[in-house]
């Protein structure tokens, strides 16, 4: 069979060099041009699977080359991918208007490129890795106690609650399972795109060096000797590299993993709440179902229903990103499933922090016992100027956009920023003795992304 081939347009040789190595992993042929004059000329004489094109480039930038591919008929029907920095919904939709199918972010995962080789049908099967959705409740092992046997170890502090029912429980052990799941694959995905990154500069500073070598054996072995030990030198570097990097990502996933866990209970009384509306909304479709109607056929004392869930937000994570992508995703899926038609809304409202510099220089949460008149600032790293766009992530763009192509209009999406003064939990009154810890347990809490679903009948 012909090997598939992709063309990489970028001005950067390095970033060339990286998705070049990423792409020859999925056995394609991979050329580049380092400007998108150079890809139309590239074009006149071969004609390639895919391209993947950067945004800002010398010249013509990546736009005005997608337009004139589009309106060339010999070239306009290959797929073009942005492989960018630039992302949000608003960028998405002008590349989609110009004709590319998506957006490729700078920052990738192999994860992101497995996704969007498929999305253009050149892989011929699925990755090993991919998983796949099980229907149906997943049996425990012998050694899983039985839920109503399980003895929870309680600290003093901790409130006397009543022990969880067996779905609840359930529901949280799928939870903290799915959220170890995505850490092992951010720590491995992570630890593979800096591998690639120094494999494919040492690649090209060996092409280089290889380049501008002269004839002469002698001076050929010294050469070789003297680009081993670069290479060894760099094989030593990229190891010390590995190991801060890890230590760096250990550090934050502590910090993850314990801001995780000081909402997991908050995360509980939103779950038993949530399911407490669903059992509601079911009473009251049946209730409405034996009611009256008036002539147009809706309820004649409730003529709209509605109904709404609320995701708690990690500090530090984008809030449309992650799990809440997953939640979303799946809420969408379930509603074109059941012919819905109305509106939904997706809010994302910030917490307020206490907050100090982390020893990288970034906003870190401040530790518990801190007095809260230490903060060094009070908000949200994630904030971005209350900006919509800014608080959701590529794939949380692709995917809206997906769903609105599913919807076919029969319900409208709205993405908003809330504000933070929008509280589901009032913040403590500032004192001298307030501690951060205390503040930071509110915050956790009132960081949050609300969906929102009405249906008019």
């Amino acid at each position: 069979m012909t090997a598939r081939r992709a063309l990489v347009v970028d001005d950067s040789r390095s970033a060339r060099a990286f998705l070049t190595r990423v792409l020859e992993r999925y056995d394609l042929k991979v050329d580049g041009a380092e400007s998108a004059e150079e890809a139309i000329e590239y074009l006149t004489h071969q004609r390639p699977d895919v391209i993947f094109m950067d945004h800002l480039m010398p010249g013509m930038d990546g736009f005005q080359a997608v337009q004139a591919i589009k309106n060339n008929p010999r070239t306009a029907t290959i797929p073009i991918m942005m492989y960018t920095s630039q992302e949000g919904e608003l960028y998405l939709s002008q590349a989609r208007a110009l004709g590319a199918i998506g957006v490729l972010p700078k920052q990738i995962k192999h994860t992101d490129v497995s996704k969007a080789l498929n999305q253009l049908k050149l892989l011929d099967e699925p990755e090993v890795g991919d998983m796949v959705p099980v229907k149906g409740p997943v049996a425990p092992t012998d050694a899983e106690p039985p839920p109503d046997t399980t003895v929870e170890r309680r600290s003093p502090a901790r409130p006397k609650l009543p022990p969880l029912p067996p779905d609840l429980r359930a529901i949280l052990d799928a939870m903290l399972s799915h959220h170890a799941r995505e850490l092992h694959r951010f720590v491995v995905d992570s630890l593979e795109s800096q591998a690639d990154r120094v494999v494919g500069d040492v690649r090209l500073l060996l092409h280089e060096r290889a380049e501008g070598s002269t004839a002469g054996g002698r001076r050929r072995m010294s050469w070789g000797l003297g680009l081993g030990l670069a290479a060894l030198l760099l094989a030593l570097l990229a190891a010390v590299l590995f190991g801060l990097q890890w230590q760096r990502l250990q550090r934050s996933n502590a910090t993850l993993l314990a801001a995780q866990l000081s909402g997991t209970q908050q995360l509980l009384s939103d779950t038993r709440r949530n399911l407490q509306l669903l059992q509601a909304a079911d009473a009251a479709a049946a209730a409405s179902a034996a009611a009256p109607t008036n002539e147009a056929g809706t309820d004649a004392g409730n003529p709209v229903q509605s109904t709404s869930i609320i995701e708690l937000v990690p500090f530090g994570e984008t809030p449309l990103a992650g799990a809440r992508l997953e939640r979303v995703s799946g809420l969408l899926s379930r509603l074109n499933a059941e012919d819905f038609r109305g509106v939904v809304q997706i809010r994302s409202i910030p917490g307020r922090f206490c907050m100090v510099t982390g020893p990288n220089g970034t906003p870190a949460l401040a530790a518990d016992a801190t007095l809260y008149s230490k903060c060094e600032g009070v908000g949200n790293p994630r904030d971005d100027n209350g900006s919509a766009g800014q608080r959701q992530s590529v794939g949380f763009a692709n995917m809206i956009s997906l769903a609105r192509e599913s919807a076919r209009g029969k319900y409208e999406i709205q993405i908003n920023a809330g504000s933070p003064d929008e509280v589901l939990t009032p913040y403590p009154p500032i004192s001298d003795t307030l501690a951060a810890g205390e503040w930071n347990h509110v915050a956790a809490e009132n960081n949050r992304v609300e969906v929102h679903w009405q249906a008019a009948h």
